[in-house]
């Protein structure tokens, strides 16, 4: 019994000195243990003598939402432009006319209405002058009733031609000077007093463009269609006082067309009648013919392109059918930015050229803003078929289209106080 007890006592220590300590908890004798942290502070540099705390998680704040930058109004009005449906911008091209001294005619007001025109022009048969009061209370109600049959947010531009001298259109109560008068005086002062006298009583009429005054000048006018409406033979006088008679219009609430770009006074044929041609070369139309017109074009919202041929320059269009006068010269060489408008295109100075609808698309093609034509609905229907068709088929581009309204619609929020935005 003694053995069996021995035996089995063995047995249980073989066993003890066999099994595996347990791996996931070691057990360090005090002295090892203490060995252990002395290493740890031996190799732990001085500057760090405890865990570095991790960093406090600040939270980001929420971003503000994008600002879009601030549009410049010119960028507003060209967004204005691409909201108008090419029905709307072709109206704007146009500036139509009507008989009538009451009110509109029935089939003009059609035309205003279903082709959205954006312009009126008013000569001497819209005028009673031989009213008491010179034709001015009459001419407002008309301009009332113009106004009133347009159906567009966008405001009319209503012209009409006052030079002084024999073209008034209305009975004023100063007399008015013709343009060469003006000129012999040499008085710019008193020029710009009687356009803005003019101007005001357009303004007070109804009307908001004055298409003068004539910066033609010629060696003798006297040989020339158009007499005293030119101020003077010398250049540089017809530059100074027509430059008063523009800044007298804009200081009487009216913008100023001058005309008839490049000159008409090189010629003694009327484009009215026939198409006049002037055998000079871009030289000398610069040293002379030009001369007024450069000088006022910083001052002037439009001009007027004539129905002149000037071979010697383009031998193929006439001066409101070329893109050599209007985007060459005009617009690239002097710096023209404002309203390029046709003489009237019922002149045979045109219409001996082109047809209507030719003429029409190759205008604005040339670099043209706004086609004028006066009282004969026939002619402003082809027009407007020309202006469509080609549209229509890609011969003028919507962004043509852009660039001619940009500079009509920005003429309108300055003389109406029109702001689309």
């Amino acid at each position: 019994m003694k053995k069996f007890w021995c035996l089995f006592l063995i047995a249980l220590f073989v066993l003890g000195c066999s099994a595996q300590p347990d791996e996931r908890i070691p057990v360090l004798p005090e002295e090892t243990a203490a060995s252990a942290e002395a290493t740890v502070r031996a190799e732990t540099p001085d500057t760090v003598e405890a865990a570095t705390p991790a960093p406090a998680i600040t939270p980001t704040p929420a971003q503000e939402p994008t600002q879009s930058p601030t549009l410049s109004p010119e960028e507003k009005l060209s967004a204005y432009i691409e909201g108008m449906t090419v029905e709307e911008k072709i109206g704007q091209l146009c500036m139509f006319g009507f008989s009538g001294t009451k009110e509109i005619s029935r089939e003009f007001k059609k035309i205003l209405r279903d082709y959205s025109i954006g312009s009126v022009i008013l000569y001497g048969q819209n005028v009673s002058r031989t009213n008491s009061d010179g034709g001015f209370k009459q001419c407002r109600g008309l301009t009332d009733s113009i106004r009133a049959a347009n159906e567009s947010e966008i405001p009319l531009l209503i012209s009409t031609d006052v030079e002084g001298g024999k073209v008034t259109r209305f009975h004023w109560n100063k007399s008015l000077l013709s343009a060469d008068t003006l000129g012999s005086k040499n008085d710019p002062e008193r020029a710009h007093d009687q356009f803005q006298y003019i101007a005001q009583g357009l303004a007070d009429a109804g009307i908001n463009v004055d298409l003068a005054p004539c910066l033609d000048t010629a060696k003798d006018p006297d040989q020339t269609f158009l007499g005293r409406r030119i101020i003077s033979s010398d250049a540089d006088v017809v530059s100074r006082i027509g430059t008063a008679c523009i800044t007298g219009l804009h200081d009487g609430g009216c913008l100023s067309v001058v005309k008839h770009f490049p000159g008409h006074g090189a010629t003694t044929k009327d484009s009215h009648e026939s198409t006049p041609e002037v055998m000079k070369t871009l030289k000398e139309l610069s040293l002379y013919e030009l001369v007024p017109f450069r000088d006022a074009l910083e001052t002037a919202d439009g001009v007027m392109i004539a129905h002149i041929l000037y071979p010697e320059i383009d031998k193929t269009r006439i001066a409101s059918q070329s893109g050599v006068f209007i985007t060459d010269i005009l617009r690239n060489e002097m710096g023209f930015s404002g309203i390029v408008m046709s003489d009237d295109f019922r002149m045979a100075g045109l219409r001996k050229q082109t047809s209507l609808k030719n003429g029409a698309v190759q205008f604005i093609l040339a670099g043209g803003d706004l086609i004028l034509c006066g009282a004969n609905h026939s002619y402003q229907r082809q027009i407007l078929d020309g202006l469509y068709e080609a549209v229509a088929n890609g011969t003028i581009s919507e962004q043509r289209l852009n660039e001619s309204v940009y500079r009509i619609l920005t003429a309108k929020m300055r003389v109406t106080g029109w702001n689309p935005f």
